[in-house]
């Protein structure tokens, strides 16, 4: 993804130069707010890991995680070993673009901090992965003494190195999880957006509208769009921000129309009554669609979470009765206790799992 496109950088620096003069004129020290600002131009400019680190505990109090604050005390205590790690990630393709999907989900972390919480919560896993394997290794140890030797080893590694890809992958889902609800209110919002420039009043006006009505994530979108103009961005400069970081193609879209809009002139009520009409189209289609998809699947749900297990249930107490040891049909069906065991309590846990995965991946998503 290249987040630099369409961007002028004369412009953010104009923005990042305007931001420092009115903290200094307020009498706040500039390094005080650079961390933010710096992270702003690098995730326009690509340069995704600002100068804002986890140093103290006093850099904890801006997270608003609990679980982030311990992990972040963590990594002040083991810094020293936790270090080299952290700076191995920033090579990952992985973390290429993790300060722009921490933007975009709105998380309070320079790409600094979060690579710091990420290795310090690799290491945790990393240390309770051993222990478990420890465990493990004992109840393996009268079998094969050979696996219970690396066992604690290797479940460390993978506890380590999944704990990992988790923490750093879950900004980028929280950014699309994000856009999906804006998508969601996105039809109400623009016929609110509509009607009030077809009343007269002004875009800025309108977008403050939407920011205090109650369209969830969507009007906390257009808050950050709105900070973003009251500290100096034009407007529609803030707007070009907003159609950077969201996630959701149809909001997208509608930011991309507006700008034209204001550009070369045109009526933008009309406009956003139409996008509102096609991304209402667009979401009744999807929701049709995902409908004839789970007639078809309730039929393979009944079978393969109802019909089978009963039968296999009937089978086995068959095999295990009296009648199906003497030497019948039934007799050569391999259900022992064993395998009913490992089929109730593992194999079918795992397609109920999977089955109710793949309905939540089939969901209409704008």
């Amino acid at each position: 993804m290249n987040i630099e496109e369409g961007f002028d950088k004369d412009e953010v620096e104009r923005i990042v130069d305007t931001m420092k003069k009115k903290y200094r004129e307020e009498g706040t020290q500039f390094e005080e707010v650079s961390g933010a600002l710096k992270e702003l131009r690098g995730i326009i400019a690509e340069d995704t890991y600002a100068k804002a680190d986890i140093t103290n505990k006093e850099d904890l109090e801006s997270f608003n995680s609990k679980l982030a604050m311990q992990v972040g005390d963590f990594y002040l205590k083991m810094k020293g070993i936790i270090t080299p790690l952290k700076n191995a990630l920033k090579n990952f393709p992985l973390s290429n673009d993790l300060g722009y999907y921490l933007y975009s989900a709105n998380m309070p972390y320079s790409a600094n901090q979060y690579l710091a919480l990420a290795s310090a919560a690799g290491v945790i896993a990393l240390l309770f992965g051993f222990i478990s394997g420890l465990f493990l290794a004992i109840l393996l140890s009268t079998s094969n003494t050979a696996v219970a030797a690396i066992t604690p080893f290797l479940t460390a590694i993978l506890t380590g190195m999944l704990v990992i890809f988790l923490v750093i992958d879950y900004p980028k889902q929280a950014a699309i999880q994000r856009g999906n609800a804006c998508s969601v209110e996105l039809p109400f919002a623009l016929r609110h957006i509509a009607t009030e420039l077809k009343a007269g009043i002004g875009l800025y006006k309108t977008i403050q509208a939407v920011t205090s009505a109650d369209y969830g994530v969507l009007s906390e979108e257009f808050a950050r769009t709105v900070t973003e103009i009251e500290e100096g961005t034009d407007a529609s400069v803030a707007l070009k921000h907003m159609a950077l970081r969201t996630q959701s193609r149809p909001l997208k879209s509608a930011l991309n129309h507006m700008l034209r809009a204001m550009r070369v002139g045109g009526n933008l009520s009309h406009i956003m009554s139409e996008i509102a009409d096609e991304v209402s189209d667009d979401l009744k289609t999807r929701i049709s669609t995902f409908s004839q998809k789970m007639n078809f699947f309730a039929v393979i749900f009944i079978f393969a979470c109802i019909v089978l297990p009963v039968a296999i249930m009937i089978l086995g107490a068959v095999r295990n009765s009296p009648m199906g040891s003497t030497g019948n049909l039934f007799s050569s069906v391999p259900l022992s206790p064993e395998i009913l065991l490992i089929f109730y309590c593992v194999i079918m846990p795992i397609v109920f799992i999977g089955l109710n995965y793949f309905v939540y991946l089939q969901q209409p998503k704008m």
